[in-house]
């Protein structure tokens, strides 16, 4: 009878301790899009429709790479987060953290319509500078973006360009998705001009082989992008808390430092 109790409490205490590492396990589940480099992309261009891959602390995905991821799952990793990372373009990576299928969604600029309903991190992952990409024989004369009046403008798909733009209904705005897509509309004088981001749109044309054949309006705006939720989850602000928390922690060991002279 003693050692029927005595094999009772073990198996007790190992149930219990078994819950307690349940209970302390953390994980997050986030979204992301894989045509945004250098911040993240899929590694030979094309990813699936969707990928979703677990990365416990330590581990990384095959192929996927970038400047932000690199900072974001080394922010959640010193936390001791599980990553469970969602990998698709940006519609859907936004309608994900919107309908409540992902906790968080990076990296995201803010205006006001996203400033309704989203909760950002206290720090950004990076930055983006608002430029008009043209041909080199552009009748444009920059005076502002009242100069794209009447003038066909593409822009990808959902991404952000701040409040002024948004507010330009005289200009033509169509709809791309991709960056390649888009310079070779531009090439081919399909389109007046290629909003973008800088630093993204620099790179692609790069890879493209088509570097200094295209000009650059000047800067019309910027948005440092964060990692954001939902406001009415629950769980966001605790989340951010914890990748802001991580990304300080990454601060003071030197990985950050490691990662920007990775990517610089």
């Amino acid at each position: 009878m003693i050692r029927l109790l005595g094999g009772f409490l073990a198996t007790l205490c190992l149930m219990a301790g078994a819950a307690s590492h349940a209970a302390e396990e953390k994980r997050v589940r986030i979204a992301t899009l894989y045509d945004y480099p250098p911040y993240g992309f899929y590694e030979g261009g094309m990813a699936p429709p969707i990928l979703e891959v677990m990365l416990p602390p330590g581990s990384d995905v095959a192929r996927f790479q970038g400047y932000s991821w690199d900072i974001l799952r080394e922010s959640f990793h010193a936390q001791g987060y599980t990553i469970e990372l969602v990998i698709t373009h940006w519609a859907r990576a936004m309608a994900s953290v919107r309908e409540g299928n992902v906790d968080l969604l990076y990296p995201t600029g803010m205006n006001s319509e996203r400033l309704a309903y989203f909760s950002y991190s206290e720090s950004p992952i990076n930055d983006a500078a608002f430029r008009v990409y043209v041909n080199q024989d552009t009748d444009i004369e920059w005076q502002g973006l009242a100069s794209l009046e009447g003038k066909t403008i593409g822009m990808v798909r959902g991404y952000n360009f701040g409040d002024e733009w948004s507010e330009q209904e005289e200009v033509s705005k169509y709809p791309l998705n991709s960056i390649e897509q888009g310079f070779r509309m531009l090439q081919r004088g399909r389109l007046d001009g290629f909003a973008g981001y800088e630093t993204n749109w620099d790179y692609v044309l790069k890879e493209m082989g088509l570097r200094g054949q295209f000009d650059k309006l000047p800067e019309f705006g910027s948005s440092k992008e964060y990692v954001v939720g939902l406001k009415d989850n629950p769980d966001t602000e605790r989340l951010l808390r914890d990748f802001d928390a991580g990304l300080q922690a990454i601060r003071e060991s030197g990985e950050y430092q490691r990662i920007v002279e990775r990517w610089r």
